[in-house]
């Protein structure tokens, strides 16, 4: 079943350059506990160039090998500073994985870092949930259909993506990989992936990044709650859930409510 009009809209992805499009997701996946780690030493210094001689003095001291710990460090800080218009920053993203009361909650908010960074893995992201629809109970998320959204990715120019087939693979596997850190994948040979539940930081974050999209009309376009594979049945449920927390008010905009993160209600567009 694909896809509303609506839904089609909001997951179409523009077609980007040639040298906006890696296949990093084959050397680091979603990372969550280093990157963890990386978001809770930045916290501590502020200064990136004191974080990268702490995580590295402390990972080759575990794993021996400089060089390795230097790319997944230039990976991680790329994905945490590219969600700095529409996600929160460094500093508070450290807050709320302290927050998060599980492994899989804390991998959901590195999540939408790694979407708004990597423009390859949100394409086949978008493609996925264009194609089957949001509003589901299961989706097809096998290697087979991960390969087949790939193999459709195009750049800006209408050349196709050329890389090896062993390196497509891996990058299909790294994208199921992420799927069930985030929970939508049980078991590593799934192929049918399921709603996962969300803790509120998680949660939060999903409504903060739709409000940055989308503005004041966010409840009625939910991008970030579908990225987390939310279908609309659950949307009410879960707006419930922002209203009841401090971190978001209701306010009356010419005669509508409106429901932005406390603190903004001026910013509302």
């Amino acid at each position: 079943m694909a896809g509303s009009d609506e839904q089609n809209t909001l997951l179409r992805s523009a077609a980007p350059a040639v040298d906006d499009v890696s296949v990093s997701l084959t050397e680091a996946g979603l990372l969550t506990k280093r990157t963890a780690e990386v978001a809770a030493l930045y916290a501590r210094y502020r200064n990136w160039s004191e974080v990268k001689r702490h995580w590295h003095d402390n990972r080759v001291h575990e794993r021996g090998s400089r060089s390795s710990a230097q790319k997944i460090f230039r990976i991680i800080k790329r994905r945490l500073l590219a969600g700095a218009s529409v996600l929160p920053p460094v500093t508070r993203l450290a807050e709320l994985v302290d927050e998060c009361p599980t492994e899989q909650a804390k991998a959901q908010l590195f999540y939408f870092y790694l979407i708004q960074e990597d423009n390859l893995f949100r394409f086949v992201l978008h493609e996925l949930l264009r194609r089957q629809g949001v509003d589901r109970a299961e989706w097809d998320v096998s290697p087979k259909i991960v390969r087949e959204v790939l193999s459709s990715f195009r750049y800006d120019n209408g050349s196709e993506i050329e890389y090896a087939d062993s390196t497509l693979h891996r990058w299909a596997q790294g994208f199921r990989s992420v799927l069930r850190d985030i929970g939508v994948l049980k078991r590593p040979y799934d192929d049918k992936g399921t709603t996962p539940t969300i803790d509120f930081p998680p949660l939060h974050l999903g409504a903060l990044y739709s409000w940055r999209t989308k503005g004041r009309a966010w409840p009625s376009h939910p991008i970030g709650w579908m990225y987390l594979f939310q279908p609309q049945s659950a949307k009410n449920v879960l707006l419930d859930r922002v209203r009841a927390s401090d971190r978001w008010s209701v306010s009356q905009l010419r005669g509508q409510a409106v429901l932005t993160p406390v603190g903004t209600q001026n910013q509302v567009k």
